[in-house]
């Protein structure tokens, strides 16, 4: 996805393949069933660094990058919060000195995939 690409999904109202993320300072806990539902149906994109604020979205970026992309991916792909391992790929995108990051869950050829 590129930087225009992300303008523009953040300017319409809903998806069912795309999710925002604040995760200023840490992972959320709910991001887990996105990414098993991504995985379930057929694929999406979870972005970091977006707070949704009534049907508007603002850009606050993440704080730490490398802390947020490196537990992201590593939960996925150790094999202990899901029944199978995962992967994804990211994105890094800079707007006006704030990071957001976009992480492709695609879909999984095994299912069901599922958390805990």
């Amino acid at each position: 996805m590129t930087k225009e690409e992300l303008l523009q999904k953040l300017s319409e109202i809903e998806w069912d393949d795309f999710e925002c993320k604040a995760a200023k300072d840490k992972l959320p806990e709910d991001v887990w069933s996105t990414v098993s539902a991504f995985s379930n149906t057929s694929g999406g994109w979870i972005v970091f660094g977006i707070r949704q604020v009534g049907k508007k979205f603002e850009i606050q970026g993440v704080n730490n990058g490398e802390k947020t992309e490196s537990d992201f991916l590593n939960t996925l792909r150790g094999g202990q919060k899901f029944n199978m391992r995962l992967s994804a790929k990211g994105t890094k995108y800079n707007f006006d000195g704030k990071l957001v990051l976009a992480f492709f869950v695609p879909s999984s050829i095994v299912k069901p995939i599922y958390y805990g």
